[in-house]
């Protein structure tokens, strides 16, 4: 008997949930992705998001996954934007391969009968389980969430000269920036360029309300012998009740790459952390951004979460 997708018996929506919970707080503990209480706050504001209606929630599907008359597991999905959304995949044993394939057949159908182009499914680092079931199955990563935790001891005289940008300075970089990160979205295959627009000037506006002066957000230009060669965004944040750095804007002038600023802006980073009491820095990346990526892991930073997309 073929697998099957049945939605799960609203009479155990409840323990479906408390589980969930308990996984979902598990797995970004485990991973790094967040720590301590940390954890559980976002897991249960996530949960309350996406099941705001319980198990009548419309924009929500929890389903069985059956081999028969033996159930395999679970599998959350939400559908928006275009893009069927697989939130969690739970796996009661190790499926067999056979098995994956045809869940992975049965969701496809499922994303086209509901007309949408695009599944995606984020993996924890430690997550095997997802991990296993999107290898080879055409899945590309999308973005990339890391991490460097504690911060190493790297004693050496910086090569370029880090500064506070000024409020002269911040209009062209903040329409720069917002500009740069609405195509970025767009490429990674997540937005269409007009939807990318308006998310990404969202999150700029939510990010720095009072521009260059916004408290809790560091900007600097970075400069070698007077000239600018690139610009760095640091958000001051907190991560498991401590002092935590996340990179929210790197950019190296085009004039000026392959000198090796891109990796002195990084240290430069490293730098703002410990001037603010921080021992770990996070950064988001595109999963297109090949460079980066080497550059950043040749840092010692680790991939926590990432997030996969399949074209349909």
């Amino acid at each position: 008997m073929p697998l099957s997708l049945t939605p799960l018996d609203r009479g155990r929506f409840d323990d479906w949930r408390s589980a969930t919970r308990e996984r979902l707080i598990a797995l970004r503990q485990d991973s790094g992705m967040l720590v301590g209480d940390d954890a559980v706050v976002q897991a249960d504001a996530f949960l309350d998001q996406l099941l705001a209606d319980g198990a009548a929630t419309q924009t929500s599907v929890i389903l069985s996954i059956r081999d028969g008359d033996r159930e395999l597991g679970t599998v959350w999905l939400a559908s928006m934007s275009g893009m069927l959304m697989v939130i969690d995949l739970s796996f009661t044993g190790r499926p067999t391969v056979s098995q994956q394939d045809e869940l992975f057949t049965a969701m496809v159908e499922m994303g086209r009968g509901h007309g949408v182009d695009r599944l995606s499914i984020s993996v924890y680092a430690t997550d095997a389980a997802s991990r296993s079931f999107i290898d080879g199955r055409g899945f590309t990563c999308a973005s990339i969430q890391m991490l460097l935790e504690p911060l190493p001891d790297r004693e050496r005289a910086p090569v370029v000269r880090v500064e506070p940008m000024t409020a002269e300075r911040y209009p062209s970089f903040a329409a720069a920036s917002e500009a740069a990160f609405a195509e970025e979205l767009a490429a990674s295959g997540r937005y269409s360029i007009d939807d990318a627009r308006v998310e990404s000037h969202r999150q700029m506006v939510q990010e720095l309300p009072d521009g260059v002066e916004t408290e809790g957000q560091e900007l600097f230009t970075a400069a070698v012998d007077g000239e600018e060669v690139g610009i760095l965004w640091v958000g001051l944040r907190t991560r498991g009740g401590r002092p935590h750095a996340f990179i929210l804007d790197i950019e190296v002038a085009e004039s000026q790459r392959r000198k090796g600023y891109g990796r002195e802006l990084m240290l430069a980073a490293e730098r703002v952390a410990r001037e603010h009491g921080a021992d770990s820095v996070g950064l988001h990346v595109f999963g297109f951004n090949t460079g980066a990526i080497a550059l950043y892991e040749s840092l010692g930073y680790r991939r926590v979460e990432e997030r996969h997309l399949l074209s349909l």
